[in-house]
This record gives C-alpha cells, structure tokens and sequence, in this order.
C-alpha cells in the first residue's frame, strides 16, 4: 500500500512589486529609534489584526549592547487566514542602532515590511491529483475564485501602506499640511 505524502498546489503573489522587490520600508534618524520595537508589537495586533499568540512568530532578534552602542535587528512572520484557500503572509524586517550621548539616545533604524498572498489547494488523496479535478478547479479558479484574491491582495496592499503610514506617523515623518 503507497503512503502519499501531504502536497498542496502553491499559488503565490507580491501585493507590490517594485522593481522586483515586494516591499516598502522607512528609513529613521534621530532620537529613541529602539523605541519602534514595541510600536512594531502593537502594530501586529491593530494593523494587521492577528493575535501575536495565534499567527506571529518573532525571528532572528539580536540586540548587542557594547559600552555606548547597541546595535539590533528582529524580524517577525505574521500568517493571516484570508478564507479557506488563502492566507497573506508578511515579514516585517527592523534593524538599527543607537548610541547614548550624554542623556539622549540618538541613532538610525531601517524598517521593511514585505506580503504576499499564499493560495494553497490540497492535493492529498487520487481525487485531487485527477485531471478532471483539475480542470473543474482550474475554472473554478479562473471565473470565481481570481477576483477573489484580486480583493485579497487589495486588502494587503491596504495593510501594508497603513503599517508604513502608521510608523512615519510614530517618528513624525509624515509631512504636517
């Protein structure tokens, strides 16, 4: 008897696409740029609304304090379920470092945010892997399920540009009319 193993057909697209790079990112310098860590925190829950215990894992955190200057970088994946089929999946990127002068933290931060949107169908079971589910699925795809994820990655966009509007707003970046 065969043992399958779990596959899934991946359909995956930026919600920007720059020049070949997928995300946006602000640039700091000034005071208390360490200080993005917990607004970044916040943000998860507001902005993006996913609960941190649910879908967000914190990667790769360093903070190096050495004498003066602390130096630090974390990242964070946030996987938010969109329907059944479809998920957006953003990366969140921080790195900077500070330097105490006197009573004063002064220094420069680089913050990026990047998403796509992950479709997956299962393909567990002889049904899924036919051709005849392929073809039915295929133009259920194509004439019902294909302006559902245009809306789907509207809605990342949407996400993605409040984050960063949301985090020039915290450093003061926004320009005041």
């Amino acid at each position: 008897m065969p043992i399958f193993a779990r596959t899934k057909l991946l359909l995956q697209e930026d919600c920007f696409d720059f020049a070949g790079e997928p995300l946006l990112h602000i640039d700091y310098e000034g005071p208390n740029p360490h200080l993005a860590y917990n607004k970044i925190k916040e943000s998860l829950w507001t902005v993006f609304g996913v609960k941190e215990t649910e879908r967000v894992q914190e990667r790769d955190y360093k903070w190096n304090k050495k004498g003066d200057k602390e130096d630090f970088s974390v990242s964070w994946q946030i996987s938010k379920d969109m329907d059944r089929f479809s998920y957006l999946y953003l990366k969140v990127k921080m790195k900077g470092f500070i330097e105490k002068s006197g009573g004063t933290k002064e220094g420069k931060i680089h913050v990026e945010v990047a998403g796509v949107l992950r479709t997956e169908y299962p393909q567990d079971n002889i049904w899924e892997r036919s051709i005849f589910y392929e073809i039915v699925r295929t133009i259920w795809h194509k004439v019902f399920y294909q302006y559902q994820r245009e809306r789907y990655i509207d809605k990342c966009r949407e996400i993605m540009t409040k984050f960063t509007n949301e985090m020039k707003g915290f450093f003061n970046l926004i320009p005041k009319e």
